[in-house]
């Protein structure tokens, strides 16, 4: 007899069946502790630096902070002016898409229209709205009464305003767009004040001009705002250095020559812009200092200037000598809280990004992770509940697995019973399978499918009645088609079983012939898996070398010489010149053929020819 390796089984190393894995870490000292204790004494540190600070009167020279704070709250009042006119423009898009706008401007159904306005308006907290029809007549103007505290909205009819007249109005009505949309801004003076308006067409249903809405705020509503915002005095210059607003009590206009100088320069270095947009005043013996900057819309269209102003004497200046010791004390608080904070980190993360490591190869399918556990705090309880919960995972896996094989095995016996001319063939050939699979660079993986796919060779049999199953004679034709169709019938049982899909080559394409000759699909060469061209071989061998009703077993030197016959007709070459190699280690006495056998086909018989 043959001898040839055990058959294959899932992991050995896992833990035993139903071990219990219990945690003894518990959490003596808290994570948060070991963090909170040395930063509270780095902020104590810090807390006295600071105090030194304060005192000695840390920043720059008086014009040197002076600027830097005017051109940090220029910047703020930019950004201030963006949000605004965004907040605008969100209002006028919630006018203009609001279902019954459009049919109420052609209708002039002021009511209707003042009902749809008038909640928008309410809620978006604006001070006015004004709609215009296709030509540009105002159809509803809404407005609320300046410095009256929750003021009901007013309807008024334009106040004489010729509202399409205005540049970014007609750009509405002629249906022009810019590189950002249909929707223009600009400012106007209405009502006794200047106006900061956006606009943009109202459409019909067939995206025809209905109308066209505004949404605007007084720009002394603004620079009010914008005051309380930035800490600084504000002020809006039109083009020409006019002032349209200010929280200034005694503002001073800008001379024409400067306004355009700032306005040339807007696109040039912040150095020159600084330069030529700054200017000094005085108010009520009170010396300030503005820094004026352009005012740009939609689009980056200048329609004026901001400037922020504050008083110089708010400054104090500090010595030299000052400036050096709170730098020095700066630079070395520091650099201890980047060292401290550094060592801090590595020590609490170091575990952490063992576990996201870890984590990544438990997600992959890797159940044999283990991290080394050790310490008292959550991160060493984390860690040992990690290895638990994965310990677990692999024992749930190789239970699961255990149990499909087990079952697997099961079939293969019961098929092995139901015809006891062939009982311990499933055992014989997945064993010597296996040995044969192993010279091929295989993984572990595909040696357990090609097991897998062994046990279940025969499975498509169970639908073959037994009186063709285990006829001693020659069947007939009808008889032949349902026994050759047991590969299909394997296929069709197997496949809709996920776990059993990669193990189908053997069941499926075992009785496929290296000439294309065979069945159920007529595979050649390669074509053919390379598992079920090593089980054909494999097969052959075993049911020629057991006795069956119909013949008796044939010696090994016989069945040899029909598998060498055959390369390259039934069987894979290489796949012959490998199961020699295998199975010439079980037959010490066997030797390897060198010419064709002849065959004596009246007795079945296969003569032996020279032998090497």
């Amino acid at each position: 007899m043959y001898k040839v390796g055990t058959s294959m089984t899932a992991d050995t190393t896992a833990p035993p069946h139903n071990a219990k894995i219990a945690s003894k870490a518990r959490v003596r000292i808290p994570l948060r502790v070991k963090i909170t204790v040395p930063y509270l004494l780095l902020a104590i540190g810090l807390a006295i630096g600071a105090a030194y600070v304060v005192m000695r009167i840390v920043f720059d020279t008086t014009d040197e902070r002076l600027s830097n704070q005017l051109i940090e709250t220029e910047k703020l009042s930019s950004e201030w002016m963006v949000r605004e006119e965004n907040r605008l423009l969100k209002t006028l898009r919630m006018l203009s898409f609001t279902e019954g706008m459009n049919s109420a401007v052609k209708a002039r159904d002021l009511q209707r229209l003042s009902d749809l306005a008038v909640s928008i308006a309410a809620a978006q907290g604006e001070e006015q709205v004004i709609i215009l029809d296709e030509t540009g007549e105002v159809v509803l103007e809404l407005h609320k009464e300046r410095g009256v505290p929750f003021a009901n909205y007013l309807m008024e009819n334009g106040n004489g305003t010729d509202f399409a007249a205005l540049p970014f109005v007609k750009r509405v009505l002629a249906g022009e767009q810019d590189e950002i949309g249909d929707k223009f801004s600009g400012i106007a003076y209405h009502d006794n004040d200047y106006y900061l308006y956006v606009s943009g067409p109202l459409r019909d249903s067939q995206q025809q001009l209905a109308g066209v809405t505004l949404v605007g705020k007084s720009l002394h509503s603004i620079v009010v705002q914008l005051r309380e915002e930035i800490l600084a005095q504000v002020t809006l210059y039109d083009t020409s250095g006019k002032i349209l607003a200010t929280t200034l009590s005694a503002p001073q206009s800008l001379p024409a020559e400067l306004a355009g100088e700032i306005i040339a320069g807007k696109d040039t270095s912040s150095l020159k812009r600084q330069q030529s947009g700054q200017r000094t005043f005085d108010i009520l013996d009170l010396k300030y200092t503005e820094l004026i900057g352009v005012w740009q819309i939609r689009n980056s269209n200048v329609i004026g200037l901001l400037g922020a102003s504050m008083i110089n004497n708010y400054w104090v200046t500090t010595s030299t000598l000052t400036r050096v010791q709170v730098g020095g004390l700066v630079t070395l608080l520091i650099l201890l809280v980047f060292v401290v904070g550094v060592e801090i980190a590595d020590r609490i993360t170091y575990p952490l990004k063992n576990l996201v490591v870890a984590s990544s190869q438990v997600a992959s399918g890797n159940l044999n992770v283990r991290l080394p556990s050790g310490g008292n705090d959550e991160v060493a309880y984390l860690t040992e509940t990690f290895n638990i919960m994965v310990a677990n995972l692999n024992q749930s896996r190789l239970d699961l697995i255990r149990a499909y094989d087990e079952t697997i095995t099961g079939w293969a016996t019961m098929l092995d019973q139901r015809d006891h001319d062939t009982e311990g063939h499933t055992r014989r050939v997945t064993e010597l399978t296996l040995e044969v699979t192993r010279q091929y660079n295989l993984s572990e993986e595909e040696i357990v499918q090609v097991r897998r796919g062994a046990l279940l060779h025969d499975i498509g049999k169970m639908s073959v009645p037994d009186q063709i199953l285990k006829k001693p004679g020659k069947l007939t034709p009808a008889e032949l088609v349902i026994m050759r169709s047991h590969p299909k019938v394997a296929h069709d049982v197997l496949y809709p079983i996920e776990y059993l899909r990669p193990a189908l080559d053997i069941p499926y394409s075992h009785h496929e012939r290296w000439d294309g000759s065979g069945y159920p699909r007529g595979l050649k060469e390669e074509e053919i898996p390379l598992a079920a061209r090593i089980f054909s071989v494999v097969d052959v061998w075993d049911a020629m070398t057991s006795d069956r009703p119909y013949r008796r077993a044939m010696s090994p030197e016989e069945v040899i010489a029909y598998l060498f016959d055959q390369r390259g007709k039934m069987f894979d070459p290489q796949v012959v010149d490998v199961f020699w190699d295998v199975i010439k280690k079980s037959y010490p006495g066997l030797v390897k053929p060198i010419c064709p056998p002849d065959v004596d086909k009246r007795e079945g018989i296969y003569e032996p020819c020279s032998r090497d």
